[in-house]
Formats: C-alpha cells, structure tokens, sequence
C-alpha cells in the first residue's frame, strides 16, 4: 500500500478510492470484531477511531519527506497526498460503520468472527431470547430469528447490524443503529410479504426495523400499499395497533405525520384511518373529519360516532351543557369494534339522564337519588377506565373528571325546595293506579308477556290474590305495558249489582267493554236479552274477524261475583260451561279473571271442568324497592322526602302491601300541611321514624284502612273453618307461636288446624318462620290484636 502511494501519489483519485477501500475493511473488521468480543460502546469508537488515526498516521510517516527548499512544491503536493489518503481512510471506515450490513457479506474475516460469535452464544445459552439479548443485536432480533416469530438458525444470517450489549442495558441513549439511511434492497418487498403471510409476525418485524434501524421508509411503503390491498380490513387492523402503546409509532408512520407527503404516495383511506386513531388520541375534533371520509369502510362509521360523542360530551362542561346533549342517537348497530368505548359511552348516557332529572325534577328524592347514582357512575367509570382502549382512554377520563366536577359544584344545593303553599297529595288509597304510579309488578308483567305477547295464541289466565294487593291496577294498566298486540276489555263485575234479566245482562256488560276496547258496535240489548249466548257468540266472531294481528283479552274483574250470582239463581249455572268454550274457541280470544282465589278454590261442582283451561297467576306484596319507590316518587312534581330509616320502617309495618303502603303515604302527607300550613309550624320536609309511627297510631288510620282489613277478616271466615281463631291466637304475639302453644291456645286439634293454617298461607295473611307462626302484615296483626 506504501508503494502504492508512493507510485500513485500524482493520482489523488487513485489515492482516494484506495484510501476508502482501506478504511471500509478497517470500520467493518473493528466493529464486527470488537462487537463479538462484547467490548463497551464507547470503547469501540475510540478503538476504532483511534486505529484508523494509528494506521492512516503509519502509512503517512512511512513516506520519506525531503526538505529541500528547491523541491517547496514537491513537499507540498507530498503532504497533499497523505492528508487526502488519511480523509479517505477516515471516510472509509464511517461507510464501512454505516453499512457493516452490506458490506459484511463481502468481509471472510467478519463473516468467520461472526459466526463463531453465534456458534459460541447458542452453546452458552439455548433460550433464543436471552441469546438475542446477550448478543445484543435488535436488528437481527429479527432478521437473525431470535424472535418466536423467526426460527433461530446457526447459519450464516441473510444481515447482520450489532447493537451493543452493555450499551443496550446501561446507556439506552448510546444505542447506535448501524445502518443507513438510503432504502436496503428489497427490504420493502420483504414487509410486504411478512404482513401478507402474517400479519402480527409482519407487524412486529416491521417495527423492530423502524426503531432499531433508520429504514422507515421501507416500513411506510410496505404498510401502506398492504393496507391498501384490503380495505375492509383498514379500520380493525390499525385499531389493533393502538392497543398497543409501542405500535403507536406505526400508525403515526401511515398517517403521513411524519413524513413530507410529496415524497411519499399515501394511499388516501389509509392515511385517512390512521389520522382519525391519531387525532382521536390527541383529542382533536379533526378526528370526526378524518372518519367522516371512511363511513363506507367497516366500522368507519362505528369509529365516526365515537369521535362525535367524545367531541360534543368533552365540550359540555357545565351542568346545563350535559344536561341537553342527546347521544343514544348516535350508537350503532352490534356487532361493535370497540365494546369496551362503547361501555363507557353507555355510562355517559346514564349520567346524562341522572343530570336531567337533578335539573328538572322538583322531587327532592328524586334528584338526591340520580345525584348519588350519577357520581357513582362516575367513580365506576374512572375506576375502569384501563379498560377503555388507548386512543379513546384520556379523553373518557377527561370527561369524566370534567362531568364530576360540575355535578359536585351543584352537590349542595341539591334538594333545597321551598313549599310556599299546601302540598298536593300525590298517593292513591282505595282506588286503582296508572302511569307512574303503576310500579313494581315487573314480574306479573312478565308473566302475562309470556302467555299474550309470546306464546303462539293467547292463553286464559286467573290473577288472584286477597283483597287490595294491586289486581285490578293490574289488568288497568296491561294494554299500556304490554303495547299495541293486545286490547284489553276490562268489566268490574261488581258494577252489575242485583242484576233482574239473569245472564243476558252479564253479556251486555261484557259487550259493551269489548266494544270500547276493538270499536266494533256491540249487539242490541233485545237480542241479548232474547238469545244471550248465540248473540253473543256471533258478536265474538265479528270481533275476531276484525282483529288481524292483535288479540283480545276479555278482563272479569272481581269474578266471585258471578259464583254469587250462581249461588243466589241469578244465572245459571252453565254459564261457566258456556264460558268454557269461548276460551276454547279462538287463539286470538282469551280471558283474564281477577279475584281473591283461584278457580280450584270455587265451592261449585260447575268449576271442577273450567279451571284446567286457565293459568294462575299470584298476585302477592312488593318488595323493598318498589315500596320505596312508590313513596319516594309517587309523581314528579313531588316536594317531600322521606328518611332511610323511615321508608324502612313503612315496609316493616305493611310488608310492601300496595293498599296499605298508599295508606301511609297519604296519611303523612294530610299530616304535614295540618302542621305547617294549619297549624302555622316550621318543621323539615322530611318524613322520619317518628312521623310514621305519629300516623299508625292515630285511631284515624286504622278507621281509614278499614276496607282492607275488614275484607281480610271476612276473608278468614270463608273457606275452611278455624281461621279467625288462628288469627285472634297469633295477634298478640308479634314474634309469633309455635304450633303447640297455637293448637293450645285455640283449642284445636291438627285435623282441623292445619287446613286453616293453610288457606291462609294460600291467601298471604300467616307464615311460618323458624318454627313460629306469625301474621305477614304487621298492621293487619296491630288491628285484630286491638280491634277484634
């Protein structure tokens, strides 16, 4: 080489390229070796600067220099020559450093250091992961298949770029990425086939390079042009990426964001997806432009939505703003891409709706309730908020923190009303109830859904039940709740009275209901009267026939009257053979008895025929939370409120009886305006402990509730006999009596006990609990224990 120089020292272009090739094998022999030898990063550029400094420098000095001064120029062009061979060799070594990846190929000496540096690794440790760690290359993490994605191989590897070990562990800030800017070769082309053939292996291949080397351009291209080959699959597959915080990158890639878009063909859906993940992590309305573009790719519409919910519940910060926004419009149809959002977004709705009623509801319940329930959502939804994926996370806590301080700056003021004048009472004694009033009997509900709505034809029911649980309430409000499938014809049989024209009269009362309900005339009086039955068969014919697809259902209310009427010859007895066949007759026909028992129960031979036909339904007491629900909300507009510890106390006296239970809220609402407004005292808008027992103990509630507890003890003396001494013989036990000290106390023996025992278990009035017997009703207990 010396003489090289010294012969071509005339030629600096000679000088050059010999310099280079000189410096290339320097870089690319000191790397690969000291890399192997797993020499410290910082030393590995001292040793390699300073070699080829040490070398260029021998080379240099070795050249004799003659100082004469007629030869200036001779030792001036000689000095020329060695500094543009020590540039070279410097520049030689940096490509050399740049591109080992390349020029590894053409080095024996590295590609022999090389693989006996991997041989020596898989004999050391057999774990591919830990071999790639140890070897310390990320590059060839997955080129050199290190990867449970790429086998791993003791061959020589397709590339090679060395990242060093302790450099890695301790000085992240000094990892050097050994490779070139300028595209490698068909490095796109590889991507493209990785993400084809798989596309999580693809992927992961694809962001090692990006990070661990500077090739980001063959990632753009080669995500790009597959994304684009299938469409349908552009908005699942760049979500997947955001559930990934390290695949963020990726997607910031295909969004054109990091890039000069002239330079780059950006395939326009693509680029679009990416942008809309991008700006919706960064909480950016340009999200909902971004996806309004792709509303024709699956789940481009579904990703549009949530960006619009987000935009317009992230602006609303104000309780008034929340309060008017309207987002279940905009939920899509299932299948969803992003469930767990989509629960978030529910929880929004939720809230909304509790912010409404905090702002228009006057009851202070009411609004104290949908307060609690409304920061309990938002404490749920902050708590799972992990859950949310990562593009959408932020911005859901954001709102949600936002939404939680507006509800709180309002917390105080919750539940202040004034009541300027006399307080309308809202509750219902006696009567039946509908609308809102109507609550808690979901579950008989239920039950006629099933046999009207979704059976194949209308099944006959009976809805039995003692007196003033709720039956007629019931049949009331069926049509509404059940919708347009069904019309009810309700007729309350005790509005017949001492009928004089025997069944006739029956079927023009029942006639004429059917004809409100369907608005089909009924027939004439005369011809009823005439010929009862075959008049009134030919009218359920017409009404059937105009039925197309909805079904009547014919409501006898109070029922027993019609075994009076029998009992006293005011009909005949085969009227319930004739009614027997109209509930044979149609599927679109069928009919719904109300009363206090069951057809099984009725003392006449006629029923024994009649009663397989129907289906018994059990009206019994409400539970804890429709009780309170009546009493706490019985309307909107509402002004009282009541204590926990007082509605508890109201359901402990009445056992979630619908009589009683409306009997106890209008007695403490009478209870108050005498107080405030008759007799000019100031007290709390609040029922307690001590107004509920005020109002039972005054005489005037029991004389009140006197239809109730009068038709229960009348009840007690039908039947099977012994029942009002069971009752008597249990009232003044309120924790209850065992079987012994009852039969002692009455008098009876087993054979007649039990049989009363059990027509009032059948009838919801006694229970047995641990061995004792007891009154359900606690109320019921007080009157007979006091009254009787």
């Amino acid at each position: 080489m010396v003489s090289a120089i010294k012969e071509g020292s005339t030629n600096l272009g000679f000088i050059l390229i010999l310099g280079i090739l000189a410096g290339i094998w320097l870089g690319v022999g000191g790397i690969a070796t000291l890399a192997i030898l797993d020499v410290d990063a910082l030393a590995i550029i001292g040793l390699v600067i300073g070699g080829v400094l040490f070398m260029s420098l021998i080379l240099c000095l070795s050249l004799p220099i003659e100082f004469k001064i007629t030869n200036f120029f001779v030792i001036l062009k000689s000095f020329l020559v060695r500094a543009v061979f020590f540039l070279s060799c410097v520049i030689g070594s940096c490509i050399g450093w740049l591109r080992v990846d390349t020029w590894f190929f053409i080095s024996p000496i590295t590609q022999t250091l090389f693989k006996i540096g991997v041989t020596q690794r898989v004999k050391e440790n057999s774990n591919p992961r830990v071999f790639s760690n140890e070897l310390g290359s990320r590059y060839s993490d997955f080129l050199i298949s290190s990867s449970p994605h790429l086998p791993l191989s003791q061959e020589l590897p397709s590339g090679s770029v060395f990242e060093i070990r302790k450099s890695c562990r301790n000085n992240l800030e000094l990892l050097f990425p050994r490779v070139t800017i300028l595209p490698n070769p068909y490095l796109t082309e590889q991507l493209k086939e990785w993400l084809r053939q798989d596309w999580e292996t693809g992927i992961h291949n694809a962001y090692q390079i990006y990070t661990y080397t500077l090739q980001f351009l063959p990632v753009i291209q080669a995500l790009n042009q597959v994304l684009a080959e299938e469409p349908e699959q552009v908005v699942a597959r760049i979500a997947h990426l955001t559930d990934h915080p390290y695949k963020w990158e990726l997607v910031r890639l295909i969004s054109g964001s990091m890039a000069d878009t002239k330079y780059f063909h950006f395939e326009p859906r693509v680029r679009a997806v990416a942008s809309g993940f991008l700006h919706l992590h960064e909480q950016s309305s340009a999200a909902m432009k971004a996806f309004h573009s792709v509303l024709s790719l699956p789940y481009g519409e579904e990703m549009f939505m949530i960006s619009v919910i987000m935009y317009i519940c992230q602006n609303a910060k104000s309780l008034n703003g929340i309060a008017e926004l309207s987002i279940y419009n905009f939920f899509p149809k299932k299948p969803w891409l992003r469930c767990d959002t989509w629960r978030a977004l529910a929880s929004f709705y939720e809230i909304i709706r509790d912010i409404q009623i905090i702002q228009n509801s006057s009851s202070r319940s009411a609004r104290a309730f949908a307060l609690s329930h409304a920061l309990g959502e938002l404490k749920n939804l902050r708590d799972r908020v992990d859950d949310v994926p990562q593009p959408e996370r932020e911005r859901v806590r954001k709102i949600a923190w936002n939404w939680s301080q507006a509800i709180l700056d309002v917390a105080s003021e919750v539940g202040n009303v004034s009541i300027t004048e006399r307080v309308r009472n809202p509750y219902v004694v006696g009567d039946p109830v509908e609308g809102n009033l109507f609550v808690g009997r979901e579950d008989i509900l239920k039950d006629l859904k099933e046999v009207w709505i979704l059976s194949h034809q209308l099944q006959s029911v009976v809805i039995y039940g003692h007196r003033r649980m709720g039956k007629t309430s019931i049949l009331l409000n069926a049509a509404q709740s059940l919708g347009s499938q069904v019309k009810v014809a309700y007729v309350n049989l005790l509005r017949l009275g001492n009928i004089r024209q025997g069944v006739g009269e029956v079927l023009m009362a029942i006639s004429d209901e059917i004809s409100d309900a369907v608005n089909i005339p009924p027939p004439a009086d005369a011809d009823l009267l005439n010929l009862p039955y075959r008049t009134f068969e030919r009218y359920l014919k017409q009404v059937e026939a105009n039925l197309s697809e909805t079904g009547l259902i014919i409501a006898l209310d109070e029922f027993e009257k019609i075994e009076k009427l029998i009992e006293n010859g005011k009909i005949d007895s085969d009227f319930m053979e004739v009614l027997r066949g109209m509930v044979q007759w149609s599927p679109k026909v069928a009919f719904a008895l109300a009363g206090l028992h069951t057809l099984d129960e009725m003392t006449g031979d006629y029923s024994h025929p009649f009663f397989a036909s129907f289906i018994n339904i059990k009206v019994s007491f409400m539970d804890s939370a429709a009780t309170r629900q009546i009493l706490a909300n019985p309307d909107e507009d509402f002004l009282l409120d009541y204590a926990p510890e007082a509605l508890s106390e109201i359901y402990s006296l009445t056992t979630g009886q619908p009589y009683l239970v409306q009997l106890v809220g209008f007695q403490l609402v009478r209870r108050y305006n005498e107080q405030v407004f008759d007799m000019g005292n100031s007290r709390d808008p609040v029922f307690t402990v001590e107004d509920v027992r005020a109002v039972i103990n005054n005489p005037e509630f029991f004389q009140r509730g006197s239809y109730y507890f009068d038709g229960v003890w009348g009840q007690a003396a039908r039947g099977a006999p012994g029942q009002q001494e069971v009752l008597r013989a249990i009232a003044p036990h309120p924790e209850g009596v065992d079987i012994n000290t009852l039969a002692e106390i009455t008098g009876m023996n087993e054979t007649n006990l039990q049989p009363a025992l059990n027509s009032l278990i059948r009838h919801d009035v006694v229970w047995e609990r641990d061995g004792k017997w007891r009154i359900i009703v606690e109320l019921f207990r007080h009157w007979v224990d006091k009254c009787i």
